[in-house]
C-alpha cells in the first residue's frame, strides 16, 4: 500500500474513533511501528493530531488550527465546484478580496478568466497564483505571516485594510453555526478577518458542508453580517433551511 493511501485511512480512523494505537495499526498495515509513527508525526506537524504515549488522538478541539495543506486535501471536488461558483458573483470593476483558506484559495485559480477587477488578498497562495494573471490588479496586503494558515494577520493587516471599501469578500471560517456565525481558532486571523468583514458590501461565506453547525473558539461575523453562503451540495437540508431563515441567500453546488 502506497503511503498516502495508508495515512487517507488513518486519518479517518481517528476521525472515526478519535484515537489511534500504533502496535494495532503497525499490525493492520504489516508494517513497522516507526512507520506508523512517522505518519502520525506527519499529523502532528499539521495540526491535526496530537501525540500520546503509544498513539495519537484526533484535534476535534476549538482552539486547533488545521495546517493548510491538510486542508487542501480535504474535499477537494467540493471546493472546486464551489469556487468555480463563486467566480460568477464577481462583476467587471469590482474590488474584491480573497480570504485565507483552502477554497479560497481554490477561487484564485479558477479567476483566470475574469478581467478589469481588484483583487486584494492576504493568502499567500493566492499572491502566487494571481501573480502571473495579466488582466488583474493585484494588492498584496502586509502583516505577520501565519504557517498554518499560509497568510498574512494582525494588526498591521488590519490597519491597512480599513483604508479600503471591498465590493465583494469571500470569507473563509472554521465553521458557522446559526447562533454565533463564522467562527474560527486564531486570534489575530480573527481580528483580521472581523476588519474585513467591517469594510466589505458583500459578505460572501465560502465553507464546504463539514464546517455548517459547528463551532469555533471566536466569532469572525454574527449570522446578520453575512449576505451570502457557498457550500457543497452535500450540506444537510435542515441546516440550510435554518440558515435561510435567518435572512441569508444560500447556493448549493
Amino acid at each position: 500500500m502506497k503511503t498516502n493511501t495508508r495515512r487517507k485511512e488513518i486519518l479517518e480512523c481517528l476521525k472515526t474513533n478519535g484515537s489511534v494505537n500504533i502496535l494495532e495499526l503497525a499490525a493492520l498495515y504489516n508494517v513497522s511501528s516507526m512507520t506508523i509513527r512517522r505518519d502520525l508525526k506527519f499529523f502532528s506537524d499539521q495540526g491535526s493530531v496530537t501525540l500520546i504515549h503509544g498513539g495519537a488522538t484526533f484535534n476535534r478541539g476549538s482552539i486547533f488550527i488545521h495546517n493548510l495543506s491538510f486542508k487542501e486535501e480535504h474535499l477537494q471536488k467540493e471546493k472546486n465546484r464551489i469556487a468555480n461558483f463563486c467566480v460568477n458573483l464577481i462583476s467587471e470593476g469590482s474590488a474584491v478580496f480573497i480570504d485565507c483558506g483552502s477554497t479560497t484559495k481554490e477561487l484564485a485559480e479558477a479567476l483566470s478568466q475574469k478581467k478589469n477587477i481588484v483583487v486584494m488578498t492576504n493568502s499567500l497562495p493566492v499572491i502566487n497564483i494571481l501573480s502571473t494573471v495579466k488582466d488583474i490588479k493585484l494588492i498584496t496586503v502586509p502583516g505577520i505571516f501565519k504557517e498554518k494558515t499560509q497568510g498574512f494577520a494582525g494588526q498591521m493587516t488590519s490597519r491597512f485594510m480599513r483604508e479600503f471599501k471591498i465590493d465583494v469578500l469571500f470569507l473563509g471560517s472554521a465553521a458557522f453555526d446559526i447562533s454565533r456565525g463564522a467562527t474560527n481558532p486564531d486570534i489575530d486571523d480573527t481580528e483580521t478577518k472581523r476588519i474585513l468583514v467591517k469594510q466589505a458590501t458583500r459578505v460572501v461565506l465560502v465553507v464546504d458542508h463539514t464546517k455548517l453547525g459547528e463551532s469555533s473558539f471566536m466569532t469572525i461575523a454574527a449570522p446578520r453580517e453575512i449576505d451570502t453562503i457557498v457550500t457543497d451540495k452535500d450540506a444537510d437540508p435542515e441546516m440550510i433551511e435554518k440558515i435561510k431563515k435567518l435572512g441569508i441567500e444560500v447556493f448549493l453546488v
